[in-house]
């Protein structure tokens, strides 16, 4: 097989699993903004330092996940493209 042949395989695989990746995190996303918007609901308001602490992790995470999200979307797309133009 051709180097080229065998970039353009690697390549499509990983544009693949970035897709589907990015498709479970964006499940997981879901997921866990509902569960976050309970424990934001139930503490949000609280003057607790430990309370505050809690929320603001758990909003940092949820941009992390949505940032990690987009970042494998813009892979899968970025990578789907140049396999084609192989």
């Amino acid at each position: 097989m051709s180097q080229l042949r065998q970039l353009k395989q690697t390549i499509d695989g990983l544009a693949q699993q970035s897709k589907a990746m990015g498709m479970q995190l964006a499940a997981f996303k879901s997921k866990f903004g509902q569960a976050s918007a309970q424990v934001q609901a139930t503490i949000g308001g609280s003057t607790q330092r430990k309370d505050q602490e809690v929320v603001a992790a758990i909003s940092q995470a949820q941009q992390r996940v949505d940032a990690a999200a987009q970042a494998l979307d813009e892979a899968a797309r970025i990578a789907t493209a140049y396999g084609q133009s192989l």
